[in-house]
């Protein structure tokens, strides 16, 4: 079967191109594809269990390989494509104890020799507890594009957690109102009329925490937009 099909924007019922799983590799649904910047249209695919880098041939099918991670139940897959870092979420392991959500940042690198490589920078360590899955996001620090950093979504204290790639610290947390707004299953970033912002998805509320240029961090208290559930 295909694993994923590029589709012709505007049209939904013609697939571009396709990509096919990898032999012999348990298959399992897929979570993210990403788009590799170059002129050879590489992708990464993640699935529940990898991430397999696709590269095009010069016949002009994809070949697939895996990356080189550590094992476990994956929850979300970002990547920078300034810094080439991956930032692969895994879920805590269901049944042990003191098992927590791990979020491995990676570099990746690639040469005709190897394929493509990864290496471990650091994990930063979550919640015991996961009851939805969570997309983590990397994002460039608003005034300062060299600075990275790690964005991540909490279920257990139902908080936003930000770390900072230049010393591996906690950048800024900020809690959500469980009972309000249910857990938060994604972080992601948004610029609008030249500000930046923060937003944490959940499933009744978007919240959007403004960027403050005069102070170098994101406004503690948040924005709220509330919309309808459909039944």
């Amino acid at each position: 079967k295909q694993w994923y099909q590029r589709r012709v924007r505007g049209n939904t019922k013609e697939s571009l191109e396709s990509i096919m799983p990898i032999e012999n590799i348990k298959k399992c649904p897929i979570i993210s594809v990403v788009s590799l910047p170059g002129e050879t249209s590489d992708v990464l695919v993640s699935s529940l269990m990898t991430v397999s880098h696709h590269k095009k041939t010069s016949e002009g099918n994809y070949h697939g390989e895996l990356l080189g991670i550590p094992p476990g139940a994956i929850s979300s897959v970002a990547y920078d494509s300034d810094s080439s870092n991956l930032l692969v979420s895994y879920k805590p392991v269901l049944g042990t104890k003191g098992s927590s959500e791990q979020h491995v940042l990676m570099k990746l690198t690639d040469s005709k020799e190897t394929g493509m490589q990864t290496e471990i920078i650091n994990t930063f360590k979550g919640g015991s507890t996961q009851a939805l899955r969570c997309r983590s996001s990397l994002i460039s620090c608003p005034d300062d594009d060299n600075h990275l950093l790690v964005c991540l979504g909490e279920q257990e204290s139902n908080s936003i957690k930000i770390w900072s790639t230049k010393n591996m610290k906690m950048f800024q947390q900020f809690p959500i109102k469980k009972d309000e707004s249910g857990p938060i299953i994604a972080v992601g970033p948004h610029r609008a009329a030249g500000t930046d912002y923060l937003c944490g998805l959940t499933n009744q509320r978007i919240v959007q925490y403004k960027w403050l240029l005069s102070e170098s961090h994101f406004e503690n208290n948040s924005v709220a937009y509330q919309f309808d559930v459909p039944n």
